[in-house]
């Protein structure tokens, strides 16, 4: 991409942290927004940046995955092999071992890969979708230092009994079914919803690397099958709520080969399924809040491969304890402190026994308003493992008000944040190496943001961030001596570069339109290459786009809506000199719909198009994706 390319871009979109996706009225008949004054999201928005994907986004995905939503409506870069195949995140040029996906902020990344896979999260299940970028994930968990994405499953007291069914049936064999069932009675809540999903994922692509000449061919072997549902049971007190949470998913995948060879007979298949419960007792006062959380979560991850003779069976349990207390001392100032201990526990034939561990952490955090135009605040965490003591993390940040009663903002923070080595990378057989060192990270950001009407009928917010981030010791696997890789400590990573957002609203009596635009440059090497190479030294990291554009638009008119999603990735290098690489792409979904109300009952019927523009690209090297597609889905929604 060019200097005036980039330039342009940045001009665009000249802004950034858009904590809502520019949520500035509710729009929406389906589930009713809630606005908060103050702090939006929780303990860690102020003096960081975050990002909340509001409800009508998350209504809009029902019958679609996390790794859809966040990808569309943000610019994290989704690294994927297929539809419903394995999806990843990657933070400001980290990888997926330093993001975490947590579940009402308990961490869900499995502890033996390190990571965890966004295609399994149906985004009906969830309510709420809540990133933090760098230090501002320290106050929910430790070693995100990408950052975190938290997905909250929560009560909604206002509306009492619901029924929500969504069928959707579309291109290559897919067909899925989302149903919601909400009761209140008294202070009581029960909220149930289950989900399944089955796609052939037998689209035609344009296989250009297997033969001299190219050729239109079908994907095989591409199958998928997911099922799931949660529990959610709520007791409200007049200070207090107690509540249990029970969450089963399975899916079934056949995983196809790449586009350079033959498909298998027998396929490669892989069978996941997991089992997460949560206890949760909440006790709010005039100046202290107590959590306290009791967690069980087990998943199961089968690997075969019939031809070269693999069974790989793992299962991974673990036991999680959280509590925090926030105490307000006064309107200026309030302080947090938390506790949390997890015990791991890996059943596997892929390591030479069984192997368990405990990790313990400790922290607190304080938060002050020195005057009404500033804010500081700061974070200490002590991490106990394999009982020793850690070197602390800490972060700090401070939030200035540039003009008082104005949307305008300077956000400052810099932090230190460790993750320990995922259990393969320790203990695998062959390859994995239990002498490794924790990785080391130091995150810092500037912000800016401001918002606030144009005139009655236009509405913007926007703003701008400069991150760097360094990682010492990073953990990387490489081919060893023999015929197996190797994982140790090889490189330090360095990544900084510029993210920026810009928001439109205008509104006109019946009249909407919202326009969401975000533009992120990322340059992202590894300071010391394996074998010593200087001259790898500045190339830009494998799978990681210099240059990120994704743009929403979203119209709508009394009951008809229609919604445009534009993703651009610029080349994506597949060798560490950069000497091969994927091409830029540029991808258009589009959906209209209309909304229906008879009186007590809701009827939205939509049409999504995937890939407007039939593009044909791969977003990991040699598994094409599929061109242009279609899912028409009704959502019915009976309320009392």
């Amino acid at each position: 991409m060019s200097l005036k390319k980039i330039i342009f871009y940045i001009l665009l979109s000249v802004s950034l942290p858009l904590q809502g996706q520019l949520s500035f009225r509710n729009d929406t008949i389906l589930i009713k927004e809630v606005f908060i004054n103050g702090n939006a999201l929780n303990q860690s928005d102020a003096c960081y940046k975050t990002i909340r994907i509001d409800t009508t986004a998350l209504i809009n995905y029902s019958g679609r995955s996390l790794a859809d939503l966040i990808s569309e409506n943000t610019s994290i870069f989704i690294k994927t092999y297929d539809p419903g195949g394995i999806a990843t995140p990657s933070f400001r040029g980290t990888g997926a071992s330093h993001t975490q996906v947590a579940w009402n902020s308990i961490n869900l990344n499995n502890p033996m890969i390190g990571q965890f896979d966004l295609s399994l999260i149906p985004a009906g299940f969830i309510d709420d979708v809540q990133i933090y970028f760098g230090g501002g994930s320290m106050s929910l968990n430790s070693s995100g230092i990408g950052g975190i994405i938290n997905m909250e499953t929560k009560p909604e007291w206002t509306r009492k009994n619901i029924l929500i069914l969504n069928p959707g049936l579309g291109s290559f064999g897919r067909y899925y079914g989302m149903a919601k069932v909400k009761a209140v009675i008294g202070r009581f809540q029960s909220v149930t919803k289950a989900f399944f999903k089955n796609s052939e994922n037998d689209f035609r692509y344009l296989n250009d690397v297997l033969l001299s000449q190219p050729f239109w061919e079908r994907r095989k072997n591409n199958q998928v099958n997911q099922k799931g549902f949660i529990q959610e049971l709520y007791l409200k007190g007049t200070r207090s709520q107690l509540s249990a949470r029970f969450w089963y998913q399975s899916a079934l995948r056949n995983l196809p080969v790449p586009m350079t060879s033959q498909p298998l007979d027998p396929c490669e298949k892989q069978d996941d399924e997991s089992l997460r419960s949560m206890i949760n007792y909440l006790i709010s006062g005039d100046k202290t809040d107590i959590s306290v959380v009791g967690a069980f979560i087990s998943d199961k991850l089968n690997y075969t491969n019939e031809v070269v003779s693999v069974n790989s069976r793992n299962l991974s349990r673990r036991i999680i304890l959280k509590s925090d207390i926030e105490n307000r001392i006064n309107s200026k100032t309030k302080i947090r402190i938390g506790f949390t201990e997890e015990m791991n526990i890996i059943r596997t034939n892929n390591y030479v026994e069984s192997k368990t561990r405990n990790t313990a952490g400790v922290y607190t955090s304080a938060e002050v308003s020195l005057t009404q135009f500033f804010t500081a605040k700061a974070l200490v965490r002590e991490t106990l493992y394999n009982h020793e003591l850690l070197s602390p993390d800490f972060s700090a940040g401070a939030e200035c008000r540039i003009i008082p009663g104005k949307f305008y903002f300077i956000k400052v923070n810099f932090s230190k944040n460790s993750r320990i080595p995922s259990m393969n990378e320790l203990y695998w057989m062959p390859g994995g190496n239990p002498d490794l060192k924790n990785e080391t990270g130091y995150t810092s950001e500037i912000t800016g943001e401001w918002s606030g009407p144009l005139n009655t009928s236009f509405q913007i917010k926007s703003g701008l961030t400069y991150f760097r981030n360094h990682i010492n010791n990073l953990i990387q696997w490489h081919p060893g001596e023999f015929t197996y890789w190797e994982a140790d400590n090889v490189d330090k990573l360095t990544a900084s570069g510029v993210e920026s957002i810009i928001g439109l609203v205008y509104s006109r009596q019946k009249f909407e339109a919202r326009l969401n635009t975000g533009y992120t440059y990322t340059k992202a090497s590894a300071t010391h290459s394996l074998n010593g190479n200087d001259g790898l030294a500045d190339k830009q990291l494998i799978y990681v786009p210099v240059n990120q554009l994704n743009s929403v638009l979203k119209v709508s008119w009394r009951q008809i809506y229609s919604t445009v999603i534009t993703n651009y990735a610029s080349r994506r290098f597949l060798t560490p000199d950069n000497s091969q690489y994927l091409p830029d792409y540029s991808v258009t979904d589009m959906n209209l719909g209309i909304k229906l109300v008879f009186r007590n009952t809701i009827y939205d019927i939509n049409l999504l198009i995937e890939n407007l523009f039939n593009v044909n690209y791969q977003s990991i090297a040699y598994y094409p994706m599929p061109g242009r597609a279609f899912l028409f889905s009704v959502l019915f929604q009976f309320s009392k």
